[in-house]
């Protein structure tokens, strides 16, 4: 050690090993070398990622292997129950580190802010992987969409951590518990690489729609964030205002619009349909969410 802070970055997967390899690969290449890593497999995994932790680890790299991951908010939790760093880093399986990012965050953290917002740069073999992109592109900066990923472990502890019971918006509910409590919070310049492979328009639909299903808890706790979120001219506001992009990426605008507009309606879909479910016999209606 160096006596530079040890930052834990903390990664819940799910029959990832294939993801993770070059997530691994790129925190080996990392210029920052006080860190760990995290994973944290679901119960379910069969893919051999132990095998592959193993292997990270025989070459040096500082990671450890949990199996007690449930859902992404309590997969996160654990893992950071785990982890000894002073700061924590909150990563998925389909993003990479670039080299300065981890480095930079210590780096930041240390230097006063008590959490980090992280740009991403979205790629895949698709084109909707390629509308997603430029999503991602139109989304930088916008605090009512993008979550922190690192912050300081006392923050973290002393909020809760992330809330287990969430799965819609869970990175946001943790967010914006961290802003509402008056922390400072930072950007990095360094930013992460998401993989988003070969996605399919009918998968992210169906993903939009398993989640919306999970969303009246997230409404509960953040009615103004949750309304922003779900009201479609505020996302097809900032597609306006960045329309610059019909010159330079014109197809890729048009499927953004088309991927979300089909996304906006599974996740009405999703609603209706688990409201529905509420209001069965024997079911019941819950409070507050209507």
């Amino acid at each position: 050690m160096t006596g530079e802070p040890v930052v834990s970055v903390i990664v819940p997967a799910y029959n990832s090993a294939t993801l993770l390899r070059d997530f691994l690969g790129a925190c080996r290449a990392s210029e920052y070398r006080d860190f760990e890593v995290v994973i944290n497999d679901d119960l379910r995994s069969a893919d051999g990622t132990e095998a592959l932790v193993e292997e990270f680890r025989a070459g040096g790299l500082d990671v450890t292997y949990l199996r007690e991951n449930r859902s992404m908010a309590q997969g996160r939790k654990r893992g950071a129950a785990e982890a000894r760093g002073s700061i924590l880093l909150h990563l998925d399986s389909d993003m990479t580190v670039t080299a300065g990012l981890i480095g930079e965050c210590a780096e930041l953290i240390t230097g006063g802010y008590d959490a980090l917002v992280i740009p991403e740069e979205a790629f895949g073999t698709t084109f909707w992987a390629r509308c997603k992109w430029l999503e991602k592109k139109i989304y930088d900066g916008v605090e009512q969409i993008e979550s922190l990923r690192c912050v300081r472990r006392d923050v973290y502890d002393k909020l809760g951590g992330h809330d287990e019971r969430m799965v819609f918006s869970e990175d946001k509910d943790f967010d914006l518990r961290v802003r509402e409590a008056g922390y400072r919070i930072g950007r990095t310049r360094a930013f992460l690489y998401h993989n988003e492979g070969d996605l399919r328009l009918g998968r992210t639909m169906r993903k939009k729609l398993g989640y919306s299903g999970t969303a009246d808890l997230f409404a509960e706790a953040h009615p103004e964030a949750f309304r922003w979120q779900t009201n479609i001219f505020h996302r097809f506001g900032l597609y306006l205002r960045s329309s610059r992009y019909v010159f330079s990426h014109p197809l890729l605008y048009g499927g953004l619009w088309v991927m979300k507009l089909g996304e906006f309606g599974s996740g009405a879909v999703g609603q209706v349909r688990h409201r529905a479910a509420l209001r069965r016999p024997g079911r019941g209606v819950r409070g507050g969410t209507a």
